[in-house]
């Protein structure tokens, strides 16, 4: 599986992935002005989250905290230009880290999901690799793995006592004696 480089190392992103990046701050910079005309009254934190899960989904989980970042500073911004007011300090901070941190979970979220489905694609492919084994190898088995009947193959293909000791799965397309394979179950191909 590829794993993704840390933000500190542009030169080892592709070019595609230097374009998400640019492309999602300069989204967040058009978000943040549209934010300041339309004024601090009317929300737009889901767009702010766009470019983030964006980031997250195509350079990794620290890429998009940055991101993360950039969207809480636009969003700060655009409100402190268009005159919002908070009758505390504390408010203004409050207001600041919850965004903030929203948008970390975001990041962090669409970040492990998207490894988690990386991880599983290559699993997947790896499992139909060996699978595939098998089925070539499948054929010089010397029993049928699932009643031990032996298989009419040349002499000196496989040896019964190894097979014995050494149970095999009955899955196997191609090593089960006829018998056997009249009684399973017929599976869709994947």
């Amino acid at each position: 599986m590829e794993r993704r480089p840390a933000l500190g190392g542009m030169g080892k992103y592709s070019r595609k992935q230097i374009l998400i990046f640019s492309g999602s701050l300069l989204a967040l910079g058009v978000l943040g002005w549209i934010d300041y005309v339309t004024g601090y009254e009317l929300g737009f934190f889901i767009a702010y989250s766009a470019p983030v899960g964006l980031v997250a989904w195509h350079l990794g989980r620290w890429p998009a905290i940055f991101t993360a970042l950039i969207a809480s500073i636009a969003w700060w911004l655009a409100d402190s230009f268009d005159g919002a007011k908070y009758s505390t300090a504390f408010y203004w901070i409050w207001n600041n880290v919850v965004h903030f941190l929203s948008f970390v979970i975001n990041a962090v979220a669409i970040a492990k999901i998207k490894t988690d489905l990386d991880e599983v694609h290559f699993l997947t492919a790896e499992l139909e690799t060996a699978r595939r084994m098998l089925r070539a190898f499948a054929p010089l088995l010397p029993v049928c793995p699932a009643c031990n009947k032996p298989h009419a193959h040349p002499p000196g293909v496989g040896s019964v006592a190894w097979l014995a000791n050494n149970p095999v799965l009955p899955e196997i397309t191609g090593a089960l004696c006829a018998d056997c394979a009249a009684q399973q179950p017929q599976r869709s191909p994947n």
